[in-house]
């Protein structure tokens, strides 16, 4: 074995880190958005079942909620994407965020495989570099007592 065979394969677990430490933060965003998609249909479902001009909370985030009146059950104002806003009725909403925190949890499990996957590559080079690296040392020498 050789020095540069062992950087390489030092380098090798470096740039795999890297990539884990990618997957991690892609996985921490889809879990905060798996968790916002499912404050919003929560919300909604909860606003349909509220009676016309019922007094209800509406969650504004970091634990705040605002005192609301239910005005129009039927529709809700909603990012259609790039910016732009447009009204839709509250079940076809409930029912986008429902395919939408489907295809994130799709995502999620995705990631989580590729993170075992990279881990498994990390463990399987360290292996080899600690390998490399005892090939590498020369024979130890036993004192002979006389």
């Amino acid at each position: 074995m050789s020095e540069q065979q062992l950087r390489q394969t030092l380098s090798a677990i470096d740039v795999n880190k890297m990539q884990l430490e990618n997957v991690s933060r892609q996985q921490e965003m889809i879990r905060a958005s798996i968790e916002d998609h499912m404050r919003a249909k929560e919300t909604l479902a909860q606003y349909e079942k509220a009676g016309k001009d019922e007094e209800i909370l509406i969650p504004a985030g970091a634990g705040v909620f605002l005192h609301a009146k239910v005005g129009d059950k039927a529709r809700c104002i909603t990012n259609v994407g790039a910016g732009v806003m447009m009204e839709k009725e509250i079940g076809g909403v409930i029912t986008i965020l429902e395919e939408q925190l489907g295809e994130l949890q799709k995502a999620a499990r995705e990631l989580g495989e590729q993170a075992e996957k990279i881990s498994y590559a990390i463990e399987e080079l360290s292996r080899d570099a600690r390998e490399q690296y005892t090939a590498m040392q020369p024979p130890s020498t036993t004192m002979k007592s006389k």
